[in-house]
């Protein structure tokens, strides 16, 4: 099959060694704002590969269109590579007339003639519920995180939310986990996270899981519960690292060493997620 690639993913794209030949999807911008593409070839396969952040509306309109494109062309299979699925987080409707835009962005995908989608820690597992038609593949990259982060004593959640990540990667690593739950106080209003399970954390080091990192008041919290009861040193995993506003420095006040992966690309990201996708595709193809 022939490897397509967004200009943005083509590091990706070569990662994807011997799955077939890598061509670029071309892209224009029009003065006011409109976006074209063209695929300048394709065989009756294609595995398009395609990172929709940052700028997600303009990439999500780019990769509708540019599968519209190949159905035009005639191709019989598509595959997609999307490291990070935008709008997962919106999974349900939270407040009466509100979309559920997770929902929206499958049905679009899966009207369009895609086969199968290869993606990287989905915010909620069930949304790919929502392509009933297609096959998703959503991968969580918890050896690459334990070769990234061997000396760890406890692995921990931040909330109940991630604990299958916590999960995966403390058996990765062979060592306990948990996740924290949260506690206010209604005198003061301070916020207290104890961990689920009755772990002793005194003089361990710890990593917290977590798919995305925007703002990191969540991690940052979490980081410091860590510290109140005792830990050595406190090490995050996380996957999409989109480290919005002062997210670096909150992070870094606190946690002892950040580990992302270059799903989004930053500074933070030692673990190289084209391999990851490689492995699901080898397995979808």
């Amino acid at each position: 099959m022939r490897v397509l690639s967004f200009p943005n993913a083509l590091d990706i794209a070569y990662e994807l060694g011997g799955l077939g030949p890598v061509s670029q999807v071309e892209e224009r911008v029009f003065p006011d704002g409109e976006v074209l593409v063209r695929v300048p070839e394709a065989d009756e396969g294609v595995v398009l590969v395609a990172r929709l952040y940052p700028s997600v509306n303009d990439n999500l309109i780019k990769l509708l269109i540019t599968l519209d494109a190949l159905n035009d062309m005639g191709v019989r299979r598509i595959v997609l590579a999307i490291p990070y699925m935008p709008y997962a987080r919106q999974d349900r409707r939270f407040r009466p007339g509100e979309p559920i835009s997770s929902k929206t962005v499958f049905k679009l995908l899966s009207q369009l003639g895609v086969s199968a989608i290869v993606t990287v820690d989905l915010h909620k597992e069930y949304v790919a519920e929502y392509a009933p038609r297609v096959l998703v593949r959503n991968v969580y990259p918890a050896e690459e995180f334990a070769k990234a982060l061997p000396n760890v004593d406890v692995v921990i959640s931040p909330d109940f939310g991630s604990v299958r990540r916590a999960e995966s990667l403390a058996k990765a690593l062979r060592v306990p986990y948990t996740y924290f739950e949260k506690y206010r106080d209604r005198n003061t209003g301070a916020i207290t996270l104890i961990p689920r399970q009755e772990l002793d954390l005194r003089n361990k080091s710890v990593v917290l899981v977590d798919d995305i990192l925007s703002t990191g008041g969540t991690l940052v919290e979490a980081c410091r519960s860590a510290r109140t009861l005792g830990a050595s040193a406190v090490y995050a995993a996380v996957t999409h690292c989109q480290l919005l506003k002062d997210a670096r420095e909150r992070v870094r006040s606190c946690v002892d060493r950040l580990v992302c992966t270059d799903s989004i690309l930053n500074e933070f990201a030692e673990v190289k997620i084209g391999p990851v996708l490689r492995g699901e595709l080898e397995v979808v193809l």
